[in-house]
């Protein structure tokens, strides 16, 4: 595969100390001091009490599951003592095995907790049946229709209650972000229990346009990703669009709906293996899962390299290779010994028992080849994609992929591409600036409109200040900032700053999605979603009339490396009274997640040695795609109906609740975020292009108020305190470093490292 799904769920020695305290809790339960005690109330109280009470007398069983002894005599010979205390180590085994794979995975969650612990109680009591029945002929069995019922009932009791107990203990569990892998051990010891490797890191974006061609490629090698994209941006045709700086949004949905319907053929074959073995021998799925977990773990010694990956050698496709094989010649052996086991035709069939055990295994080994190749040619199918039309140079040249001819889609692809450019955001919840990312710092100022003094000393101007507009000081910011791009500006010369480059100032409208349905100004008859741009006599009547549940904001942002990085500053202007008001909100979009930059890692056709890597891939990849595919060839099936009646059901609540809400609630471009920076730089350059924003803006607006007559002696200096310090302290207490502000205050602050779209920005206020 190309894209690694490793993702560690804590620490090594978190997992240890877990799994240990797992183990020794099931120990201590089948402990002679805690089994023989619960024997004997079994014997006493069966006839008298337990009889009448079968909920408590199954209870009673259920703990009977993992007892084990030293001592025969409880147990009718040796034979029967081995046997048992086998099946403990097979229930113990199966209960790390399986803890294992969820904690490696991050997915432990309390349902597959339980699932967990009822697959190792019923492989347990199985082992037990099949011991006995092989080698303790001397010791009496039930009949066994009444053993199945109570090997059956005694599994599902004690595994929920080991699931729960598997549940509590990974409540909490230390996790790591999303594509990062564990510390080599002696990293461990070193750096502590917070330390992680970084991702491997990818080529970073340089050219215009890259950022849309990586979210293209996640479509492909993220299916997370598509998905949410189709259902929460496509299907969701009452929501407005969020906005995703410098990204072609209609060109990313048209290659998710593409890696979606490739996927769904997938899945389709997948199915279709699936089926095979759910249909001839449900419980050899049990098998399937065990087979590919063995043969993924068997691939050759882990690489020690650790500034960079290289592909895998012959010697670990051997390997692979050898396991399966070892894991066929275990499938015939397991089916002929279940095949010795009396059991009635239904636990036959769930067995795979019949006809001596062979159709069950040769369906399975057939099921899993299927599967194995499926996922190979899909994975093929990807790489080839990716490498003839998503690279730097070909990419430009290709058109857009079609859709499916459906009405509703090209509309809802029209209203995609008026948001793209549009100057408004109808958001939903508390945050109004979604797509920009969280704020990475705000500060307000607030100057009093007072006359300036006379030069000459005659005190205020005999004029008096000239008045203005909020749309008059709006457009002259405005059109300073757009002067900072030109390159040489006689302005931009003087103040000492450099050009901002592809600089974009735009106006945007903020409205909350809950509070537009009665307005028509962004409600219309022709259209289910709310509107995306306003008229620009439209706008300034919202800059004159700052009120309500709609504001009005100046939008500034650069898209660096490639769009990777986009900060934006949103300036608020507003006049009360005699008091000018302004509020910056700085936002820094990190770069998008490094897997998604794997496209510019290929080169050329596929080496032999990547194609044998990606064959090695492929084989971790089959179980979670094999087991998932039935839910998810259902789904993509029913994508259709589903969005029907999605629509139906939100068009009942549309009339009925006046408080709709039709804000957007998902940004593409947020979506993509990294946790983390692929380059300091790039931090760096974020920060740059925010303070010279700043500066710029408060030198537009000293000039604007100085020219036309005002006092800027108080704007000076909150100016100087937002320059030098990066805040305006106005009564309470504030810390700036290592030096407190306000009455009594003290100064004892540390500053955990941050990165991604929550890393600081420089010389901005706090």
């Amino acid at each position: 595969m190309l894209l690694s799904r490793r993702r560690a769920s804590g620490t090594p020695s978190a997992l240890r100390g877990r799994l240990a305290l797992l183990t020794l809790l099931v120990v201590l339960a089948g402990s002679p001091w805690v089994q023989r005690p619960l024997s004997d109330y079994y014997t006493e109280k069966f006839y008298i009490e337990l009889s009448d009470n079968k909920i408590l007398r199954w209870l009673v069983e259920a703990a009977f599951l993992p007892s084990w002894e030293v001592s025969a005599d409880r147990y009718g010979g040796t034979a029967s003592l081995v046997a048992n205390d086998l099946a403990v180590l097979v229930l113990l085994g199966a209960l790390v095995f399986l803890a294992r794979r969820m904690w490696a995975r991050g997915a432990s969650g309390p349902l597959r907790c339980l699932v967990a612990g009822v697959l190792a109680a019923a492989l347990a009591n199985l082992a037990w049946w099949g011991l006995h029945e092989a080698f303790a002929d001397d010791v009496p069995l039930p009949p066994t229709d009444i053993l199945v019922k109570e090997l059956l009932r005694g599994a599902l009791l004690f595994g929920l209650a080991a699931g729960t107990l598997l549940a509590l203990l990974t409540v909490g569990p230390p996790r790591t972000v999303k594509g990062a892998v564990t510390a080599p051990p002696r990293r461990w010891r070193e750096g502590g229990l917070a330390m992680t490797t970084a991702p491997v890191h990818m080529p970073v974006g340089s050219a215009p346009g890259d950022v849309t061609r990586y979210l293209c490629a996640a479509a492909y090698v993220d299916e997370g990703f598509a998905d949410r994209v189709v259902e929460d941006v496509l299907a969701d045709e009452a929501g407005a669009v969020a906005a995703s700086p410098d990204v072609d949004l209609v060109t990313v949905v048209r290659h998710c709906l593409t890696a979606r319907e490739m996927r769904h053929g997938r899945d389709q074959r997948l199915t279709a293996a699936f089926a095979l073995v759910a249909v001839f021998a449900p419980l050899w799925l049990l098998f399937v899962s065990l087979f590919l977990s063995i043969t993924r773990q068997a691939g050759g010694r882990p690489s020690l390299a650790t500034r960079g990956r290289h592909q895998p050698g012959g010697r670990e496709l051997v390997g692979t290779a050898v396991a399966a094989g070892i894991a066929v010649l275990f499938a015939f052996s397991f089916g002929i010994a279940l095949s010795a086991l009396p059991a009635p035709a239904f636990v036959s069939w769930l067995l795979g028992s019949y006809l001596a055990g062979v159709p069950a295994a040769l369906l399975s080994v057939a099921a899993m080849a299927l599967a194995y190749l499926t996922v190979v040619r899909h994975e093929l199918a990807v790489d080839r994609l990716l490498r003839t039309t998503m690279t730097r140079e070909a990419f430009a040249r290709q058109p857009r992929p079609t859709v499916p001819p459906r009405k509703w889609m090209a509309a809802r692809l029209t209203a995609i591409r008026e948001a793209q450019d549009g100057n408004v955001t109808v958001y939903s919840g508390y945050t109004p600036f979604l797509g920009y990312a969280s704020a990475a710092s705000q500060w307000s100022i607030a100057v009093p409109l007072l006359p300036a003094d006379d030069p000459a000393g005659a005190g205020a101007r005999p004029a008096g200040p000239e008045p203005f507009t909020v749309t008059e000081l709006v457009d002259h910011v405005r059109a300073r900032l757009r002067a900072t791009a030109v390159p040489d500006v006689t302005d931009a010369a003087r103040d000492g700053e450099a050009a901002l480059g592809s600089l974009v100032v735009a106006d945007r409208v903020f409205a909350s999605g809950t509070a537009v349905g009665d307005d028509e100004r962004f409600i219309k008859a022709t259209s289910l979603a709310p509107v995306s741009r306003l008229s620009a006599d439209q706008v300034e009547r919202i800059i004159e009339r700052p009120t309500g549940a709609v504001r009005h904001c100046l939008a500034i942002h650069v898209p660096l490396w490639g769009g990777d990085v986009v900060p934006t500053v949103f300036l608020h202007f507003s006049t009360e009274g005699r008091t000018l008001h302004l509020h910056c909100s700085n936002h820094v979009l990190g770069p998008v997640r490094a897997a998604f930059h794997v496209v510019d890692r290929l080169d050329g056709p596929l080496s032999p040695e990547a194609r044998r890597g990606l064959l090695l891939d492929a084989v971790p990849g089959t179980g979670g795609a094999f087991f998932a595919a039935p839910f998810r060839a259902l789904r993509q099936a029913r994508f259709e109906e589903r969005h029907r009646r999605r629509m139906v059901d939100e068009l009942r609540a549309l009339q009925q609740d006046p408080v709709y809400d039709f804000g957007a609630r998902l940004s593409v471009r947020e979506l993509a975020v990294s946790p983390n920076y692929q380059n300091y730089f790039q931090v760096v350059d974020a920060a740059r292009i925010t303070a010279l924003v700043e500066r710029h803006t408060l030198a537009a607006i000293r000039t604007f108020l100085d020219t036309r007559g005002y006092d800027i002696a108080d704007f000076r200096a909150q100016q100087q305190t937002i320059l030098n310090q990066g805040l305006i302290q106005q009564g309470g207490m504030s810390i700036i470093g290592n030096q407190a502000i306000g009455t009594g205050a003290t100064a004892n602050q540390q500053v955990p490292q941050q990165s991604g779209a929550t890393a600081p920005v420089a010389g901005s206020g706090r």
